[in-house]
């Protein structure tokens, strides 16, 4: 069996900022505007306490000229940097956004076109975290904590620079008495946080796969009596989640040590500043700037270890969902990586299967040693008992499961080798289980790649019989479709229409006619063979009458084939 990457519960937190440079491309000049504007904004937060000493010396030796000068300094240092402050804020969280809307589009891109194994290795909750949760929480980052973030450590290392240059002994005490212990408070919490904040983000997704299982489940749920035992595995993983977060709350409590050091600190540092004022090493602006700078640097601080959690978190958001991505195999250009739009790839050509096996897991394999080909115009039933591979060898024949073994070409051209586009323009499946989405009749026909018009679905479902059906309806093209519009019967219709639009040169049908009444599957019957022209048909069925209307049978789990007896 090939090797199927599958993502684990706990992320590769290694490197997570290189791992995700790639995707700033294309934003590099904006970050770099941002990160100039709060340089700009932080060195004028600093310079406000700066003047803030001034106004007080000027004060203090009776100055009134000098005094007023300095006060009106003041003020337009204040609407400055508020002006600067607020500007600077909105252009980082602009461009967060803009990485984040880029992101957002490479990680469904990627899920999308990924290798359907990859697909149906992971719960659908899983998928759907990684693709919703970790993004809105790497958004609610991004717009709330990373400008304070930013700006704390701006302001921060500003400050610390500026009391250096009015007394570097003080500062040199200061730093002293606070870094030593904060680092030590701050490294404790480092060392819990990855796992404490990986463990939520697991028990969290382990929550959203179990409500996202159950519900397409409820009905069958209530029938057969096995709610509280669905319950019963929920509250297993809520329970989960509970400790999870336990242990994050924990985690986070260590940060309140810094509050007790910073008041310890202030006390100690307006202990030195009155003596320096008293010998005159220092004048009474610049203590008052030491105590106001003082209070900051320690509240900056705090802040800045405040939300190191919320950092953290986003640090494994993002490890997770870079993850994602690597696992699917996309590239920072957007799409997945390899394949090639061959030159002269017939708009109608052979399929052939040469020694196809392939094995979902340990164990036998569910398809071994299959040779077949499939001519232009004619029409394959495949059929065989449930469980014998009649699936799997559609899936096959579609590019969908590269083969473990073997070979499946097209043209000539290997299916693995073909980029997703020339695959589905000239290979398209219609599952057993069609899904429409939100819109109407004529949207939902029209999900073809180029986008038909009105007149060719219309001129399509003439061909394949449909128009009566679809004037049938409420409002035609026109009608709206929801959950439970269409019948089972009635969707497959409309997932034949919508393949025959694409104009494929092979089409495989999974279970067409299956669980509809006769009249239906007549109505499909009459549609598939108004659609064969000469594209080849791959047909898997159980009924007498779709298998009769074949060329060719092949059966499984032997993988033989013999003519249809007419």
């Amino acid at each position: 069996m090939a090797d199927q990457p599958v993502l684990g519960e706990l992320p590769d937190q290694r490197a997570v900022f290189r791992r995700a440079a790639p995707w700033l491309r294309g934003h590099r000049v904006a970050l770099a505007a941002a990160v100039l504007l709060n340089l700009a904004g932080a060195a004028l937060a600093v310079g406000v306490t700066a003047a803030i000493g001034r106004v007080v010396d000027a004060a203090d030796d009776g100055d009134r000229e000098a005094l007023v000068g300095r006060v009106l300094l003041l003020l337009v240092l204040v609407a400055a940097t508020g002006v600067l402050t607020w500007a600077s804020r909105y252009w980082l969280i602009q461009v967060g956004e803009r990485v984040l809307a880029g992101l957002r589009e490479h990680a469904t891109a990627a899920v999308g076109g990924a290798p359907l194994r990859f697909v149906e290795a992971h719960r659908g909750g899983e998928l759907l975290r990684r693709l919703t949760g970790e993004l809105d929480g790497l958004a609610r980052f991004a717009g709330g904590t990373l400008p304070d973030l930013v700006a704390a450590a701006l302001v921060l290392v500003f400050t610390v620079v500026m009391l250096a240059l009015y007394s570097w002994p003080l500062t040199l005490a200061l730093l002293i008495g606070f870094l030593p212990p904060a680092v030590l408070i701050v490294r404790r919490f480092q060392r819990r946080a990855g796992d404490a904040y990986a463990g939520v983000a697991a028990a969290q997704t382990a929550v959203a796969a179990r409500f996202a299982e159950s519900l397409p489940a409820r009905e069958q749920l209530r029938i057969s009596g096995a709610v509280p035992r669905w319950l019963k595995r929920f509250r297993a993983d809520n329970d989960r989640l509970r400790a999870a977060r336990e242990r994050e709350v924990v985690t986070e409590l260590t940060l309140n040590l810094l509050t007790l050091l910073q008041a310890g600190c202030v006390a100690g540092l307006l202990v030195l500043s009155a003596l320096f004022v008293g010998y005159g090493r220092l004048s009474v602006g610049v203590a008052v700037v030491f105590v106001l700078a003082t209070r900051d640097i320690l509240g900056r601080f705090e802040d800045l270890a405040a939300s190191l959690g919320e950092a953290r978190s986003a640090h494994v958001r993002l490890a997770r969902l870079l993850d994602l991505v690597r696992a699917t195999g996309a590239s920072p250009a957007g799409g997945v990586a390899g394949g090639v739009d061959p030159v002269g790839l017939p708009a109608r050509g052979r399929l052939v299967l040469t020694g196809v096996g392939f094995t979902y897991g340990p164990g036998a394999p569910v398809v071994e040693g299959l040779s077949l080909t499939v001519a232009p115009g004619e029409r394959l039933v495949v059929v065989g008992p449930t469980g014998a591979g009649k699936s799997t060898v559609g899936k096959l024949l579609a590019g969908l499961y590269p083969p473990d073994r073997g070979t499946v070409t097209y043209g000539g051209h290997e299916l693995t080798a073909l980029t997703a586009r020339s695959l589905r323009s000239r290979i398209v499946l219609v599952p057993q289980e069609v899904t429409l989405v939100a819109g109407t009749l004529g949207e939902n026909l029209a999900m073809v790649a180029g986008r038909p018009g009105p007149d060719r679905v219309a001129a399509v479902l003439d061909t394949l019989g449909l128009s009566g059906w679809v004037a049938s309806l409420p409002g035609g093209l026109g009608t709206p479709l929801e959950a439970d519009s269409l019948s089972t019967g009635e969707r497959q219709l409309v997932a034949i229409a919508r393949a025959v639009l694409a104009d494929p040169a092979v089409l495989v049908l999974d279970e067409a006619t299956a669980g509809v009444d006769r009249e239906t599957a007549a109505r499909i019957e009459d549609a598939l063979s108004a659609a064969a022209g000469d594209r080849a048909l791959v047909v898997i069925a159980h009924r007498a009458e779709t298998v009769a209307r074949g060329h060719r049978v092949l059966t499984m789990p032997e993988g033989t084939v013999g003519g249809v007896r007419r």
